[in-house]
């Protein structure tokens, strides 16, 4: 990886050169068409930011895992509350987007709520059933272990074309969840790039990249690569 990004800097210094060469001999000169140098030097300056900063994302995706990037929004909820009491007590009252949220009772986390299915279920049985009812376990969910690479997250992500995943700890609890908007943060604080807390909410809202952040290539590529290759660039 180092050697990689070794050879982008070059080819950086090398456009640069060739522009700042091109614009001497034509001063020199005054023939327009050593200006093509230049042109040519621009484009390999571009190639070689781009790369540059795609092996950089490459680089920060490898150094993290789903631990790094999890956030704690979400709420734990009993799960014999009635779906009223529940409606009444966490949904009604909700100010931010709504977070993900888990039942639990008897000390064990039952799964996670499905807001689908209250949606679904006739209103004048709120009062008579429980959150239980309307609860997916843990094992039928997507989820990934704290330890999982984040290229994994963001490959589980995007081919389950989820909106967020739950991340779960060794004793099977759960330890976080994580969104888009958390893998570029995560990113960015691991780049130490500054990162718009709007715009972080933003793309927690509509559920995508921003344009021009190929996160879910990258993820691919990585994936691609034999484990051993992948650890030694490292």
């Amino acid at each position: 990886m180092q050697g990689v990004r070794w050879a982008a800097r070059a080819g950086q210094l090398l456009g640069w050169g060739a522009i700042v060469g091109s614009i001497f001999l034509y001063f020199a000169s005054f023939n327009p068409f050593v200006l093509w140098i230049g042109l040519i030097g621009w484009f390999g300056v571009r190639n070689a930011t781009v790369y540059l900063r795609v092996t950089e994302l490459q680089q920060a995706m490898l150094s993290l895992n789903a631990a790094a990037a999890m956030t704690p929004d979400y709420r734990v909820v009993d799960a014999n509350l009635s779906l009223r009491q529940f409606m009444d007590k966490y949904l009604l009252l909700e100010e931010v987007q709504t977070p993900a949220f888990y039942a639990a009772s008897d000390g064990r986390y039952r799964g996670l709520v499905s807001l689908e299915e209250l949606r679904l279920r006739d209103h004048s049985a709120w009062d008579s059933q429980t959150v239980q009812q309307i609860v997916t376990p843990l094992s039928e969910i997507a989820t990934v272990r704290e330890n999982t690479p984040l290229s994994e997250v963001v490959n589980q992500l995007e081919t389950q074309e989820l909106r967020r995943i739950t991340v779960l700890s060794p004793a099977d609890s759960v330890a976080g969840v994580i969104d888009r908007g958390d893998v570029v943060r995560a990113i960015a604080e691991r780049l130490k790039i500054p990162m718009p807390d709007q715009l972080i909410k933003r793309i927690k809202e509509e559920g995508t990249y921003p344009l021009g952040l190929p996160l879910q290539t990258i993820a691919k590529s990585i994936e691609a690569e034999p484990p051993l290759n992948r650890w030694d660039e490292r």
